[in-house]
């Protein structure tokens, strides 16, 4: 009886205890079905998929005319899942005599506690083949794109470069970063036992959306006339920088931009970061002379003197208080045409003292001196315009009337000079055209011209300043820039750079310019050149004038516009 008792107890207390077990187990199948049921699920895809990136296109960078400029091409690059390597040794030998990269590197990286390393970017295809061949357990082949630029250095300051991400640096990649980028898309790729990929009906995916592409007002055939003289004038005078603009005089819209020295985006690497720069909007200049013309249209606004005003230039050599200022050629007397025509100074601080300092401010500054342009591109300076309160009233007025004491950049100064050139409105300059999807339709539009203000009537730029600079390129001191087939309009002027050491100005560094437009009687276009610091010759009519002759020439003849001899013979 005793051992009945005893049997059934203990049958009872198993029951019992499985009873328990079970429902412990139970109860934990319910809170891994049910309360855990996303933690556990995401596990398991971990085990049995990859989330695999898919990368987006960057959108292309165009000229006007729809040539590429800057692309993105699909390239492999291979990359592994340490974790997954058994042999570090073997896999890392196969993968750096096949991409020849440092095997100790290689280990390196291999020997890291991540699931993801990048072996090498941007392989070529034949280095793709034989690491399919090989078949190494944790090394995989992602594609994505490589930025490439077809042109090499051409139009290489305006368009800037990528990192090894295809994120902008420099130029239009960096400021418009964002429209070019796109968005990156993924796909879940399942594995089977063996850790091989397996594709299903219902696999999880999103497609990439790809960037927007970026139409200029730049024309590369401009663009490159541009930077063939800028070469030949390195190659002629030296020069530590130059730079070139031409510009739409009636819209406000870049046509070229260029820079020496220049760049091949494809090997960024190979060049210093000052070469990189784009001297046209980081850098600015005292303008000297090329200030001249802007002065006159406020005498001639204000109706302080007419074009035949004689002026006593003092032989060439004037005494201001304790200042004393020289011309490069001695004159007695000249009209007021004439000194533009001939670049005196003498002259032009005279005329400078009539307007007195708070109307000549009050002038300048509807020019937007001291104010970027807005232009889209990276690293825009707003040059030196000092407040009122900041000018000396005994050498300020002076200084200004000849080009010191105020400074701009290349483009501010192309843009305000084609004020003169368009009748007398001051323009935004515009670098980008259009924004396009990979659809072709156009998203945004950038309408030009996009009027700032009116600087001055069209009465003084046309009937008063026009023929004077005319005048300046048959007659003056920009002889240079003549040309038969155009009548040419444009001013020099020649710098003295200031030293930083001292702040005094330099007897031997120089910024030689030159800045016109053509053909006169109906402009099309305004070229600026500026050469810093050029080597046996300093002038601007001797360093720059020929350079913007030839690119007006070529620009001219490239947009078809009828020669001065065949419209005279026509007639």
């Amino acid at each position: 009886m005793y051992f009945k008792n005893m049997h059934r107890f203990w049958t009872n207390t198993i029951g019992f205890m499985l009873i328990l077990v079970f429902i412990g187990l139970a109860v934990n199948l319910c809170r891994i079905q049910v309360l855990e049921h996303d933690k556990y699920l995401k596990l398991a895809k971990a085990q049995q998929s990859k989330k695999v990136t898919l990368s987006a296109r960057r959108g292309l960078i165009l000229d006007r005319n729809g040539r590429k400029l800057a692309e993105s091409l699909r390239v492999g690059s291979v990359y592994a899942n340490p974790s997954a390597i058994k042999d570090v040794s073997v896999v890392a030998s196969h993968l750096s005599k096949v991409l020849h990269l440092d095997p100790s590197k290689v280990s390196a990286k291999l020997e890291k506690d991540k699931k993801f390393v990048w072996i090498k970017r941007r392989v070529s295809d034949e280095e793709l083949k034989e690491i399919r061949k090989l078949s190494l357990q944790g090394v995989h082949i992602e594609h994505e794109y490589q930025r490439f630029y077809q042109n090499g250095p051409l139009g290489s300051h305006v368009i800037g470069f990528t990192d090894i991400d295809e994120n902008g640096l420099e130029g239009i990649e960096l400021s418009c970063n964002q429209t070019l980028l796109g968005e990156p898309g993924y796909k879940r790729m399942y594995r089977d036992a063996q850790q091989s990929n397996i594709l299903t009906a219902d696999t999880e995916m999103r497609r990439p959306r790809h960037g927007n592409n970026v139409m200029l007002t730049i024309d590369a055939n401009i663009q490159r006339f541009a930077e063939e003289e800028l070469e030949n004038l390195g190659k002629t005078w030296s020069p530590a920088s130059a730079t070139a603009i031409v510009m739409d005089t009636s819209t406000g819209e870049i046509l070229a931009m260029a820079n020496l020295p220049a760049y091949d985006p494809n090997n960024v690497g190979k060049y210093p970061a000052s070469a990189r720069k784009n001297l046209a909007v980081t850098d600015y200049y005292e303008p000297g002379s090329i200030i001249k013309p802007i002065v006159l249209a406020g005498i001639f606004e204000n109706k302080l003197a007419r074009p035949n005003d004689m002026i006593n230039c003092e032989n060439g050599r004037y005494v201001m208080g304790k200042r004393i200022l020289h011309d490069s050629h001695r004159y007695d007397t000249l009209t007021v045409a004439e000194i533009v025509t001939h670049s005196s100074n003498i002259g032009m601080a005279k005329l400078g003292m009539r307007m007195g300092i708070e109307r000549m401010y009050r002038h300048l500054e509807q020019f937007n001196f001291g104010n970027k342009s807005g232009i889209e591109l990276s690293g825009e300076q707003a040059g030196i315009f000092r407040p009122l309160k900041s000018w000396s009233k005994q050498f300020s007025l002076v200084s200004v009337s000849i080009g010191h004491e105020i400074a701009a950049t290349p483009l501010q100064f192309v843009t305000i000079f084609s004020s003169i050139a368009n009748g007398g409105l001051l323009l935004k300059p515009v670098i980008i055209k259009s924004i396009t999807g990979n659809d072709g339709k156009v998203k945004e539009e950038y309408n030009a011209p996009q009027v700032i203000r009116r600087v001055m009537s069209e009465e003084v730029a046309r009937d008063l300043l026009n023929p004077i600079l005319v005048d300046a390129v048959r007659n003056g001191t920009g002889k240079r820039a003549f040309l038969a087939e155009y009548e040419v309009a444009g001013k020099t002027g020649t710098s003295q750079k200031v030293n930083k050491s001292d702040g005094r100005y330099s007897r031997n560094k120089y910024i030689a310019s030159f800045v016109a437009y053509a053909p006169a009687e109906n402009p099309r276009i305004c070229v600026l050149i500026m050469v810093d610091e050029p080597k046996g010759a300093y002038y601007g009519g001797t360093v720059a004038a020929p350079s913007v002759r030839e690119i007006i020439r070529k620009t001219l003849q490239y947009l078809e516009v009828e020669p001065l001899k065949l419209k005279m013979a026509m007639h």
